[in-house]
């Protein structure tokens, strides 16, 4: 091996440390503990929602604010969260006396079972709304108790705002 040829060498071995060396240290080493980035949602309280089980409505089910697993909250996202969400809504639409029509996507169940939908009240925000069904018609659902005709309803990432609430994936 020539000497030119074993400087070569040498100087792209330096090279390869230098590069491994900045990795490490800038990006590919341990995160912080610390969390840079605001929280994707806050949780408000619902006046009213109380934390206890169900309240013995009229019908059996649980009162708008309460179901048997907590106190509903509001849901208010941050911008970048409700851009990589992805949210869409789309109205109830009334189908007979006291009777509202909503896509089957805008159904959730909490662990209890209870049915519910989310509703935009404000700004990136979003509350759970008990419902009662009355009977499935295709990807429809007839509720005969809900949000009344023309309320926007979420039915997509209706999931995720359920998870927000109940905290599911947090450490």
């Amino acid at each position: 091996m020539t000497p030119r040829q074993r400087g070569a060498r040498t100087a792209l071995a330096g090279l390869a440390c230098v590069v491994t060396l900045t990795l490490t240290v800038t990006g590919c080493g341990p995160r912080s503990e610390t969390p840079h980035d605001p929280a994707p949602a806050t949780l408000l309280p619902v006046p009213g929602s109380g934390g206890g089980g169900p309240t013995g409505a009229a019908n059996g089910a649980p009162a708008p604010a309460e179901s048997g697993y907590g106190a509903v909250h509001r849901v208010a996202l941050t911008p970048l969260a409700f851009q990589r969400l992805g949210i869409r809504t789309v109205p109830a639409q009334r189908v007979g006396a006291g009777q509202e029509l909503v896509p089957i996507t805008a159904v959730i169940y909490d662990p209890n079972g209870v049915p519910w939908v989310y509703v935009p009240v404000g700004t990136r925000t979003y509350q759970r709304q008990a419902i009662t069904i009355q009977r499935y018609e295709g990807d429809k659902v007839v509720l005969s108790r809900g949000p009344s005709a023309g309320t926007p309803v979420v039915v997509v990432a209706a999931a995720e705002l359920l998870g927000t609430e109940y905290g599911v994936g947090e450490e």
